[in-house]
This record gives C-alpha cells, sequence and structure tokens, in this order.
C-alpha cells in the first residue's frame, strides 16, 4: 500500500490528505497547529502535531519510508524551505511543495524537490490524483464530475487505432489529443526530441508505445481506465 506525508494541514493539505486516504492510501497527516491535526485525526491513517523543521521529530515517526511527502505550507517560505532541505537530507525520495511565488518555486526546485504546485493552478484532489499514479502527468478538474488527464498510452491501447479502440463506447470517455516525440537532428547536429501534438486526432490515427494521451471524461471512467491500465502493467 502506497504511503504518503503531508505536512500542513490548511484547506489545500488537508483535502490533498483526505483524498488521498479514499484511494486506499496510508497518510501520515503533520501540522504544528494541535487543532489542525485534531479535525485529520478521524480519517488519518496518522496525525501527528510536530514542527516540520525539526530533523529528530521527523526522524522519529519514520518519514523516510513514505512513497512521497507533500509541503502544503506556502505561505512561510522559510519553514518551507527548511522542511524541504531536511527531507531532501533524510532521504524522502519523492518531495512536492506548495509554492506562493516564482522565487519560493526556483530555490525548492534547486534543492531537489521534485514539483512545485501553485495553488491557484491545482487543487488537492488533482495533486492526490498525480501522487497515487505514475502514469498521470497533468490532471485538470474541468467540473465536479469531469476531469482532463494526460496519461501515459495503456499498453493494450499500444498499435491500435482510435477506430479500433472505440473508446467512447468501451470506456465512456474521449482520447482528445496524442503527444508524441519523434527523435530528430537540430541545427547544431545534436539529437533531440521533438515533440507534436495531435489535436482531435482521426479515428484512423494508430497510438505508439512512447505517446502520451489527452482524455476527458467523468472522473469515475477516468480513474477506471488508469487503474485499469495499471493492473494489467503490473501483470506484464
Amino acid at each position: 500500500m502506497a504511503q504518503f506525508a503531508v505536512i500542513g494541514l490548511g484547506r489545500f493539505g488537508s483535502t490533498i490528505a483526505e483524498t488521498l486516504i479514499k484511494k486506499g492510501a496510508d497518510v501520515i497527516a503533520i501540522d504544528n497547529d494541535e487543532k489542525k491535526v485534531e479535525e485529520v485525526r478521524n480519517f488519518a491513517t496518522n496525525a501527528v502535531c510536530l514542527d516540520s523543521t525539526d530533523e529528530q521529530a521527523l526522524r522519529a515517526i519514520d518519514i523516510t519510508n513514505v512513497d512521497a511527502a507533500v509541503i502544503a505550507i506556502g505561505e512561510n517560505i522559510e519553514v518551507s524551505v527548511l522542511t524541504a532541505a531536511i527531507l531532501r537530507k533524510i532521504g524522502v525520495s519523492k518531495v512536492y511543495a506548495k509554492v506562493d511565488s516564482e522565487l519560493h518555486s526556483r530555490i525548492l526546485s534547486i534543492m531537489g524537490v521534485q514539483r512545485t504546485i501553485f495553488p491557484e493552478q491545482y487543487v488537492g484532489r488533482e495533486i492526490a490524483n498525480l501522487l497515487t499514479s505514475q502514469h498521470i502527468f497533468n490532471y485538470t478538474e474541468i467540473s465536479k464530475e469531469h476531469s482532463l488527464v494526460e496519461i501515459t498510452v495503456p499498453s493494450f491501447f499500444v498499435g491500435k487505432t482510435l477506430k479500433d479502440l472505440d473508446v467512447r463506447n468501451k470506456y465512456n470517455i474521449s482520447i482528445i489529443a496524442i503527444k508524441r516525440s519523434e527523435p530528430t537532428v537540430d541545427e547544431f547536429g545534436n539529437n533531440v526530441l521533438l515533440e507534436e501534438t495531435n489535436v482531435i486526432p482521426s479515428g484512423d490515427d494508430m497510438l505508439q508505445e512512447s505517446d502520451r494521451i489527452l482524455i476527458i471524461g467523468k472522473n469515475n471512467d477516468v480513474d477506471r481506465l488508469i487503474r485499469l491500465s495499471e493492473k494489467r502493467q503490473t501483470k506484464e
């Protein structure tokens, strides 16, 4: 079972924690405000009140064993940066962080934070979806019931045309674009990958193994396809 740590339990952080729990993950919910910790204690796997800039306190709760940690403390840059530094130092493999400015984002990126998150661009549920699937590259909720998601092509889609796949009838989703990286040589003679996006592809377009596709559909249908893809890949 996947395990995550969420540090900072404001609205953004608590939404991420709750969504991860609903997806079957274990969550260590952390804040230095006991009241906020109590508010999530009824659904979090482990809710802890501590100072995230205290290295020994973080080590004591075995945070190094989590698959990823989310720093949801965007408003306090100093605490955010110190927390990120400690997480990287003690060996947390993946760190995501909420940021409030481009400077904040650049600082954390230099420190090795894998992804910085501007809260006005993402909601907590979207971040939870990105965390729980290695196949998702972007996840955008366009309404309470529908999402637009960029994913790797499921293995059982490879080598088939969109007409053959008939995803609208079989999976109740639509493929609205195909992203493909083709090897080429730039003006300096370097081998590079050129990304092309085929918007509104035709039924005759065939999917390749390295493609990414943009799909749109109801949240349940999108999640079902992603889970099916992950399940089949595990078997393979």
